[in-house]
């Protein structure tokens, strides 16, 4: 065997023998290939699959046409090229670490984003009106505001139920 496949061999161990290690308890920077969607489930009676690896994360008003307020909205397109919309209407409830049950009768924008006992969460699909998740569980790992949101939920619609695992942060583009 040549000095160059012994050392090539080598260096192939040595990398794995590194890959069966103890993995790291701090992820990757998600702005590094780590961040994205994969929601699943049933919406409006239309089957969903989302499996997106940078949607658009929007921290500001998500509906502006219902007076101003502040929002954490997630945009994607479906496997079918449809838009999709996840708007978290009441944010000050997403704290690192909680696990909120899904659902409120809040009825206005100002209501809703009040609500600290729970999740409020609606989805909109292309140009059909939002539906907002009746029940269900919300988890998050990591939160910060504006900047990162990591969790997942699932949850369940007067019409369909949806699971998601998420990792959310700025396009580049946005940080400007």
């Amino acid at each position: 065997m040549t000095s160059a496949r012994v050392l090539s061999l080598l260096v192939l161990l040595a990398v794995l023998g590194a890959a069966c290690g103890d993995s790291p308890d701090v992820l990757p920077d998600p702005r590094d290939g780590r961040s994205g969607l994969q929601m699943s489930g049933l919406l409006r009676d239309r089957q969903i699959a989302v499996s997106v690896g940078l949607p658009v994360l929007n921290t500001t008003d998500c509906d502006v046409n219902d007076g101003p307020d502040r929002d954490v909205c997630v945009i994607a397109e479906d496997i079918n090229g449809e838009l999709l919309r996840v708007i978290f209407e009441n944010p000050i409830a997403l704290q690192e670490g909680a696990v909120l049950p899904v659902g409120s009768d809040c009825r206005t924008d100002a209501e809703c984003d009040e609500v600290l006992d729970a999740a409020v969460i609606e989805f909109e699909l292309g140009d059909r009106p939002r539906v907002r998740a009746e029940s269900g569980t919300l988890r998050l790992e990591v939160v910060e505001p504006g900047q990162r949101y990591r969790g997942d939920f699932d949850v369940r619609l007067p019409d369909g139920s949806l699971s998601a695992t998420f990792d959310l942060v700025p396009r580049p583009d946005e940080l400007s």
